[in-house]
Order: structure tokens, then sequence, then C-alpha cells
């Protein structure tokens, strides 16, 4: 399959992250410029609380008669454009960010089919948490995995995100559940514990903000990673919420495009990333070459 046109040929060098995925998105930046440091509400915590409840429900409830495990299969031919080489992201629901007291939830979906690859050989790259920082750099800047169980674990992230003129750093502590509901089909839920801005990145004076104070590009993240293999191949679904500060109105007419654009843009090349990642893993020489995943979003 050919790679898909304006794609500028640049090839995300294969390499992944994900199941926690935290990772970044976290990041789903929405950048207010110029704004200055705020505290997180409690009216603002509370609305994410209700919002992440529901969801994760519904995420819990998939694969159950009345939900399809992927939400590819939830859509006639959604799964068949995956499986044909498409990156489709979309906003969960039809609509992000959502609007919520001094706050934005941003929820977004995606998946990609990797050929040939089986469950292990994406978990396989999933798993490898330190290398994160490699995988998705210049995202993740820093990388660690404290913790590990059969089912659980625990990892650190520092992550970088720029649009225009605004530089967002982000240090995360995140527990991550991992569930595997069969012999081809899992899932896991990063939940961030820890979120800190670091203000300044980069320069002599950059320092660490204390928890819930700082510009606001991200108060709290979840993120779910799917894994099923089937049809030849494995899909791999990213599903990413994240909470941010509320957009001054002063700077809603610049800031609203981002928060629309941006997370989709980082969620279809981590997607990208991903496939590419465990493509160039797998040893035999016949694996199809992973350019031909192409990248194209629901409107």
């Amino acid at each position: 399959m050919a790679s898909q046109s304006g794609q500028h040929g640049s090839r995300a060098t294969l390499k992944l992250a994900a199941v926690t995925l935290e990772l970044a998105f976290l990041l789903l930046l929405v950048a207010a410029p110029s704004v200055k440091a705020a505290d997180l509400k409690p009216q603002t915590v509370q609305a994410w609380e209700t919002y992440v409840g529901q969801a994760q429900a519904s995420i819990k409830g998939r694969g159950s008669e009345q939900t399809p495990f992927l939400w590819v299969d939830e859509t006639p031919d959604l799964a068949q454009r995956v499986r044909a080489g498409e990156i489709v992201v979309e906003p969960a629901g039809g609509k992000s960010p959502h609007g919520v007291p001094h706050g934005l939830i941003h929820h977004w979906v995606g998946a990609v089919f990797v050929p040939q690859a089986k469950f292990d050989d994406v978990m396989s790259v999933l798993n490898d948490y330190d290398s994160y920082k490699d995988v998705y750099h210049p995202l993740v800047v820093k990388s660690k995995l404290v913790e590990e169980t059969k089912d659980h674990k625990s990892v650190t992230l520092l992550m970088v995100q720029k649009a225009y003129s605004i530089t967002a750093a982000v240090e995360t502590s995140n527990e991550v559940q991992v569930v595997r509901v069969d012999a081809n089909r899992g899932y896991s839920l990063s939940r961030s514990v820890r979120v800190q801005e670091v203000a300044d990145y980069g320069k002599p004076n950059q320092h660490t903000l204390p928890e819930d104070h700082g510009p606001g590009y991200v108060w709290r993240s979840v993120i779910v990673t799917r894994l099923e293999q089937r049809d030849g191949g494995t899909y791999v679904e990213m599903e990413v919420i994240a909470l941010s500060r509320g957009i001054p109105v002063e700077f809603r007419w610049l800031v609203q495009p981002l928060a629309e654009h941006l997370p989709r843009n980082i969620v279809s090349g981590m997607l990208r990333d991903t496939g590419n990642a465990v493509s160039q893993k797998m040893t035999p020489a016949s694996v199809k070459s992973p350019t031909a995943i192409q990248s194209s979003s629901l409107q």
C-alpha cells in the first residue's frame, strides 16, 4: 500500500509506547497564551470525576452483547477502513472538548491496524516503558517504569508539547491497570495520580510547580489502549481523556482551534508510531513496510 500523500515524507522511526500511553497526550494541549497560573477548582475536579466515572463504566463494559470490544466495530465501514491501512481518529461521542466549570475535558479515540502482528508482538513494544523517551521523542523527554506486577504498573513521564510560541511541559505519575480479556484481546487503563507542570522549561530557571497549580495545560488524564488480534494482524485503539484549564474569553478565538485539532494530530501521530514500531520489531523480512500505514480523520 502506498503511504498517504501529503505526509511530508516523514516516517516516524518506529517506536511505540502505549498501553499506557499516559503519555503524552496528556498533553492534549490547549495553550492559553500568556495566561497567569491558576489553581484547579473543586467544582472542576467534581465535574471531571463524574465524567470519567461514566466513561470508565462504558470502557469496562465493552465486549458485552450491547457494545463491541473495539470502537471500530461500532460503525460498519470503520474497521474495514482501518484494516485497509488508514489511521482514523475522532472525538468520542462526536464532540470535543466538553466544557465544565473552569475547565475543558478532551475525549478522543482512534485506531490503527498492524498487519501480521500478533497480540504479544504489540504488547512487547507497549511494555517497554523505559524506551518511551526514545519512542515518542520529542513528545516524551523522560520515561521510567517505577513498579510492575502482572496486571499493574507505575510509570513516570516528562512530556513536552509546543504549539506556536507556547511550550507545555508536564511531569506525571501514572497507575496502569492491565486486563487480558482472552488470548486475542486485552486493554490497559492508565490514570494520572500526579500531574505537575514545569515552568520555564529548558531555561536556566526551569522549575516544577505545585500539583493543581499552573497554566493548566493538563490537570488530569485517563488513557485506555485496546488490542485485538484478528483479520491477519492486530487492531490497536487509543482512547484519551484529559482535563485542561478553560479557555479565557479573550483568547478563545485563537485557542479554540488548538483545542479541537491538536489532540487529533497527537493521537494520530502516536497511533502511527505504534504501528510502525511494532512492524519494525517483527523479524520476518516478509513483513510489509510500515510506511503503508496511512492517516485519516473522520469529520
